[in-house]
């Protein structure tokens, strides 16, 4: 063994002396890189021609303007550099407003951008901006601001918008605005109809008795009605007055709120669509009493297939309950109809209809 590892030392050694007589090898150098050009102080860097955008005028003030005019500007655009001015995209910032433009303008020429601003939905002071963007590499983007105060030269008060908060089917209700004139002038009401819906409009100019002491010059009251025989439904439609105040032809009202039941019904029909007939199901409908300061009494609930059972339960005394529609197990297969009638003592819904079906497998 000691042999063994004497031999093996000896060969290490007689390898490491000759590697270290061979000559040296030369170092190679690295490769070549590119010279690295730098910038010397006060050096141009040569440049071609470049368009120059110019909008002198980038705020366009229309002072006071009536409710619903439509504001055009024109902003004038000149291209006072030596390439042609490509301008990609005007972005109004609102959707208000809507814009056209020149795409390309030569080197010294001139084009414009048209915007337009519908003032329907705005009063007071406005300021609207449309954005330019441009290939001038110095100014590729311009901020071109339209500014106005619009006036609702007939104004609705107290305000233009009627809200029907509470309206029961079978009763009635009514909401009064005033016109006036925010200048002081004189005008008349024309005409007045609504967009939809079941209302009865009437309009009368008011007398000095019942005018707004605040306001000088004409006034005039418009009367909008829901009909006791009014559909139950969603209320939202506008009311146009039409008059003949040169600065306000047209004046919009809004109309809101909704004509409920009084005995409301939640859902007003019962499908159990496909269902096993070996099962027994059920479903549950809510009867709520709409009407404040009454009490609502359920006298007789029936079901007019022998089918389907109905059960009562009352969830708050004289103002909700809760019946339950079950269809019994072992029903034959094929389609299941059937009405569930339920008695109230509410003399305008004394009696309410509930359709009911099942296709049992």
């Amino acid at each position: 063994m000691k042999r063994y590892i004497l031999s093996a030392i000896a060969a290490v050694l007689v390898t490491a002396a000759a590697w270290a007589q061979q000559p040296a090898q030369p170092i190679q150098n690295p490769p070549a890189q590119a010279p690295v050009v730098t910038k010397q102080p006060g050096a141009k860097v040569p440049e071609g021609p470049k368009p120059v955008i110019e909008i002198a005028e980038k705020i366009k003030d229309f002072g006071t303007v009536p409710k619903g005019d439509k504001i055009h500007a024109t902003f004038e655009v000149r291209n006072t550099g030596k390439a042609s001015l490509e301008i990609s995209q005007v972005r109004p910032t609102c959707g208000c407003t809507v814009a056209s433009f020149d795409q390309t303008i030569a080197a010294g020429g001139t084009g414009k951008v048209v915007a337009e601003v519908d003032t329907t939905g705005f009063s007071g002071p406005i300021s609207k901006a449309v954005l330019v963007f441009c290939n001038d590499p110095a100014t590729p983007q311009v901020n071109l601001v339209i500014k106005a105060d619009v006036r609702s030269f007939v104004e609705v008060l107290p305000r233009p918008l009627i809200i029907f908060r509470s309206v029961l089917q079978g009763e009635s209700a009514v909401e009064k605005v005033t016109l006036v004139s925010a200048d002081g002038s004189d005008f008349k009401v024309e005409s007045v109809t609504a967009s939809g819906g079941p209302y009865q409009l009437a309009y009368r100019e008011l007398p000095e008795k019942e005018r707004k002491p605040d306001h000088k010059g004409s006034q005039w009251e418009v009367t909008v009605s829901v009909p006791a025989n009014a559909p139950e439904g969603m209320l939202n439609h506008k009311i146009l007055i039409k008059t003949t105040a040169p600065k306000a032809p047209e004046v919009t009202i809004n109309v809101t709120g909704a004509v409920r039941p009084v005995v409301q019904v939640i859902p007003g029909e019962v499908n159990f669509g496909t269902v096993d007939g070996g099962a027994l199901v059920g479903r549950n409908v809510l009867i709520i009493n709409n009407r404040q300061g009454t009490e609502l009494q359920l006298t007789d609930v029936k079901s007019d297939n022998p089918n389907f059972t109905t059960d009562v339960t009352p969830l708050q005394a004289g103002q909700r309950f809760q019946v339950a529609v079950s269809m019994k197990a072992g029903v034959p297969k094929g389609t299941q109809k059937a009405t569930v009638t339920i008695t109230t003592n509410d003399p305008l819904r004394k009696s309410i209809a509930i359709p009911v079906q099942a296709i049992v497998q």
